[in-house]
C-alpha cells in the first residue's frame, strides 16, 4: 500500500507526524518514535488529524548510520529538494536549537 505524504492539497488524506520523541542516550541505543497519524488539510489552512496510525519506533545509530545521505524533502509536499543530509548533520542542528533555548530560558 502507497501512503499519501503530500499535504498540500485541501481535503486529501495524507500521513503526518505530529511528534517525534526521541530518547538520547550517549553510553547506550539512541531511539526515536515516530507517532504517525492521518491527516487533512482543511479549506482554511489548518490541519486536523483524522486517524492515528502505528507508531514507528527506530534506533539512530550514530556510528552506523550516521554519514549516510538522506534526500531532503519539502515540508510542504513531501517532493525531493535536490540535496542531501544525514542522521548526524541533522541531529547536530537539533542539538544547536535545544542549547540555543536553553541559554535564552536561562537568561530570562
Amino acid at each position: 500500500m502507497s501512503l499519501n505524504y503530500d499535504g498540500s492539497q485541501v481535503g486529501v488524506p495524507y500521513v503526518r507526524a505530529p511528534r517525534i520523541t526521541i530518547n538520547y542516550a550517549a553510553d547506550r541505543r539512541t531511539t526515536a518514535t515516530i507517532e504517525q497519524a492521518l491527516a487533512v488539510k482543511l479549506a482554511d489552512g489548518t490541519v486536523r488529524n483524522i486517524e492515528p496510525l502505528p507508531p514507528i519506533t527506530c534506533e539512530l545509530d550514530f556510528a552506523a548510520d550516521g554519514d549516510t545521505p538522506v534526500p531532503m524533502i519539502s515540508p510542504d509536499n513531501a517532493a525531493p529538494l535536490g540535496t542531501d543530509t544525514t542522521l548526524n548533520q541533522a541531529f547536530l542542528a537539533v542539538l544547536a536549537i535545544v542549547h540555543d533555548r536553553q541559554i535564552k530560558a536561562e537568561q530570562a
